[in-house]
């Protein structure tokens, strides 16, 4: 579900609750019941050798916090080093402004609200640039392997940090957790969420059903396709409930197995309605007080109808909770309405699903192929190699594998973030598989060399492969052609070094400091609102405007290119950047003295945009040495 309005389309060609089956087939009859601790998931701290709190830890939790700092590390390496995608340059704007002005409002074409309010508070902490834009996402990536421990009554050791290792390290995760957008934080949550219900099952809390809701909540406010998740969840659920039906264990029918066990309940039914209603209520009431917070609109007129203004004078909650329902259901309507539009420069439907999901395959066999070749063998190993399957397995392996097929009928554009809605659940049952490949190779040790040999290099094509598409396609080369998970709105250059003069001379300099030209790059007529300088093209120029707003710079447009230069040459303007398409560079040359001029890809491939930038923004000299560009101005 990933579509996208006119101008995201010009760029680019130009994803809970619980219901009461899935609570019962988490782990129901045809689930193993929950293991003895062993020494492999349970490993109890050697009094005598106990120096610190970390030694009281078992050695599971251990590995898990290790995987944890090193997935953190990977995430804030050169977080801020590669400039902003398209989306990431319009949500930082609208986060900016957010900051600004006190003015928000749910806008769907940006997905969930959540980012805005959170780097609201980031760029006011930390200050606006590339690095805190992506600082949420990091985090919360990086913090996600820690779910694989509310599996424990369900997973051994290696598992749970087999489980870690994937949602840690897997590059295709790596690249999104890196990368301000919300589909990694909808999956996130939605697995924490799950994971919380089945604590809530082991323990027979309501306590965790709770937390779940939150979670659930969260995700709705990250983004819209946490509606998908819970029609998947009660797709798994039912998988679930028809093997537990389908395989009783013994001589009974499926029907004979549920009577038996809504008779061995020891407490009247009217008992469990009247808790369910109870608990329910606490949960819709949870579900409706965060959705609420985030989607309502916030504005500094104490006479608007906000959600401050609504918390200081209660008798605005219907108004307010009215207008926020309303914008909530066209937003949902949008991205659930369905598109005319085919996508993907296919003529039919079908054409263009068979692309989308050929995109999608290619980003997962460059950078998930471990991942999801070990989801396969955790599944097949749980539903072929156990007499009693673990409900917990096959339900995250459902969920991954029909999201890997299901989610390209839900996008228009070509992407290999819809992946994230698999490969999040999936890390769970390839989790399951590497944990089986080790237990094989240590085995092994003493049993057979040549055994011992094939899973050994198993082991390390695994670790090899993940590293090098890592090393390759996250770090060094992430936004290049050849990298499947660059999207085309991905900018392939670097413009920020042309753009560092504003960081020095845009708060002294008088007038204009940058000047967009250019037929394509700016609008016949400005707009009403929304995204500055509003008389640009965000669909041919964004995220331009996120690294204007990010130096605190003025920027202004002229269309035509002979008015243009004709300001310039009189000066009537004087900015410290130019910024045109690359074909105006000649007929803009001649008033460029003591301007550096620089060619960039603004997109994936082709849009190559001339910069010019002023050698000279103090007046003093021709000196182009005068300043020196800082490539990574607004990333650091």
């Amino acid at each position: 579900m990933s579509r996208s309005d006119p101008e995201s389309d010009a760029a680019g060609s130009g994803d809970t609750g619980e219901s009461p089956g899935s609570d019962g087939g988490v782990d129901g009859d045809s689930a193993d019941p929950a293991p003895e601790p062993t020494s492999s998931d349970r490993d109890p701290p050697d009094p005598a050798g106990s120096t610190g709190r970390f030694d009281r830890i078992d050695r599971t939790t251990q590995w898990v916090l290790a995987v944890v700092a090193g997935g953190l590390l990977a995430r804030l390496v050169l977080l801020g080093a590669r400039v902003a995608h398209y989306d990431e340059g319009r949500v930082a704007w609208w986060s900016s402004y957010f900051l600004e002005t006190g003015q928000f409002e749910y806008r769907y074409i940006i997905h969930g609200p959540l980012v805005q309010h959170v780097n609201k508070f980031l760029f006011d902490a930390l200050g606006a640039n590339d690095f805190t834009m992506r600082l949420f996402v990091a985090l919360v990536g990086a913090f996600l392997p820690l779910a694989a421990l509310l599996f424990r009554e369900h997973l051994d050791g290696d598992e749970i940090v087999g489980t870690a290792f994937f949602l840690a390290f897997s590059p295709l995760l790596l690249y999104y957790s890196r990368f301000f957008r919300s589909t990694l934080l909808a999956a996130a949550f939605a697995f924490v969420a799950f994971g919380l219900l089945v604590r809530a099952y082991d323990e027979r809390s309501v306590w965790y059903v709770y937390g779940a809701v939150v979670l659930v909540a969260l995700a709705f406010t990250a983004k819209e396709n946490a509606a998908v998740y819970l029609l998947v969840w009660v797709g798994a659920s039912a998988l679930l409930l028809d093997q537990a039906l389908f395989r009783t264990g013994d001589d009974k029918s499926g029907f004979d197995w549920a009577r038996e066990r809504l008779d061995a309940r020891t407490r009247p039914l009217g008992d469990y309605v009247a808790d369910f209603l109870w608990h329910g209520a606490v949960a819709l009431v949870l579900f409706l007080a965060v959705t609420l917070y985030f989607y309502a609109p916030r504005s500094p007129d104490t006479a608007a109808v906000g959600f401050w203004q609504a918390v200081t004078n209660p008798t605005l909650f219907p108004d307010l909770f009215d207008r926020t329902l309303d914008d909530v259901v066209e937003g949902y309507s949008y991205w659930f309405g369905g598109t005319t539009d085919a996508g993907c420069r296919q003529d039919n439907i079908i054409d263009a699903y068979l692309c989308f999901l050929g995109q999608e395959v290619h980003a997962i066999a460059q950078s998930a192929l471990a991942l999801t070749m070990m989801a396969v063998v955790g599944f097949l190993a749980e539903r072929w190699g156990r007499v009693r399957s673990r409900a917990v397995v096959l339900f995250c392996a459902y969920w991954g594998f029909v999201s890997i097929i299901g989610y390209p009928l839900g996008t228009d554009i070509a992407n290999a973030w819809i992946a994230v809605n698999a490969l999040v659940p999936l890390a769970l049952p390839a989790g399951v598989g590497i944990a089986l490949v080790v237990d094989r190779a240590r085995d092994s040790v003493h049993t057979g060399s040549v055994r011992f040999g094939v899973t050994a290099f198993a082991l390390l094509l695994i670790a090899g492969y993940m590293a090098g598409s890592a090393g390759w396609y996250v770090y060094m080369n992430d936004t290049t052609e050849n990298n499947e998970l660059v999207q085309y709105a991905q900018p392939a250059d670097d413009f920020r070094p042309s753009m560092s003069v504003l960081e020095d001379h845009a708060a002294d300099h008088e007038g204009v400091d940058v000047l967009i030209v250019g037929n394509s790059f700016v609008r016949d007529n400005p707009r009403d609102a929304g995204i500055e300088p509003t008389c640009s093209s965000i669909s041919d120029t964004l995220p331009l405007q996120w690294y204007i707003d990010a130096y605190g710079a003025e920027g202004d447009c002229i269309q035509d290119e002979e008015t243009a230069l004709q300001q310039l040459q009189n000066g009537e303007v004087d900015p410290l950047v130019v910024i045109a398409p690359n074909s105006l560079e000649t007929d803009l040359a001649p008033a460029m003295d003591g301007y550096d001029s620089d060619v960039y890809r603004l997109r994936h491939y082709g849009s190559e945009t001339v910069f010019f930038s002023d050698r000279t923004p103090d007046g003093s000299n021709g000196n182009a040495g005068a300043i020196e560009p800082r490539a990574l101005a607004v990333g650091n």
